[in-house]
């Protein structure tokens, strides 16, 4: 199992960082600038089906099953009951946790389906599978990182590490979406000014996640590895 994320880990950050950009710049070549669900679908589906078939190669048990059903919903509450503060959001602590506690591939699968669930109560669009994408990676990198890390309850380092990754992963995919959405001459200044207006709303998010994660990271994370640990699921290999 462990070589099989390795090489899932690779094949995902290669597909992400290079077939993506290069479906972007021959859509703006060859489509017209209405045809921006093209390229969108296909980066969505370079990026995640390869861990949707992982899920899908290997026997899951009924109780996690219910393991992520229970973070998914907790993490699409989060989001909910925060509605009204639009740069206040939980959800990408709670994913982080999650895939510190149970591995990168669950943190993954928590991330993207939280992102799409919840967007039942917010509205659906083109850019839920932006959303799904990078919420999906915040946990699949936090996961990696921590999962097996001598650091996975620092308060500190988690938080940074986390905001760092919802400001660059999250708020740089997202972005990416309003670029395909508002752009249509695909000039380095309109390119960069769509992603400069998504700083501020970026920032907010990004340390008020981890701000949440200085304070729910550790107890979460303990209750979750002895909850791991007792009913033996989602094994995680030394």
């Amino acid at each position: 199992m462990q070589s099989k994320s390795a090489r899932l880990t690779i094949l995902s950050v290669l597909l992400f960082l290079v077939l993506a950009p290069l479906t972007l710049m021959l859509s703006a070549k060859y489509l017209d600038s209405r045809s921006y669900y093209i390229p969108a679908v296909i980066i969505i589906l370079l990026s995640v089906i390869p861990f949707f078939v992982f899920f899908e190669n290997r026997k899951i048990k009924s109780s996690e099953i219910v393991i992520v059903s229970m973070m998914i919903a907790l993490a699409v509450a989060s989001r909910a009951v925060f509605a009204f503060v639009p740069q206040f959001k939980p959800t990408c602590a709670i994913v982080i946790v999650t895939a510190i506690a149970f591995g990168p591939n669950v943190g993954f699968v928590t991330g993207s389906l939280s992102m799409l669930v919840s967007n039942l109560i917010f509205g659906q669009g083109m850019f839920t599978p932006f959303q799904m994408l990078g919420m999906g990676l915040v946990g699949f990198f936090c996961g990696l990182i921590f999962t097996k890390s001598r650091y996975r309850t620092d308060k500190l380092i988690v938080s940074i590490t986390g905001a760092l990754l919802c400001f660059g992963v999250y708020g740089l995919i997202a972005d990416t979406c309003s670029v395909l959405m508002f752009v249509t001459d695909y000039t380095r200044e309109s390119v960069m000014s769509i992603f400069a207006s998504g700083i501020p709303y970026n920032a907010i998010h990004a340390v008020t996640t981890g701000i949440i994660l200085f304070f729910i990271n550790k107890p979460m994370t303990d209750k979750f590895t002895r909850l791991r640990v007792k009913y033996g699921v989602f094994e995680i290999e030394n």
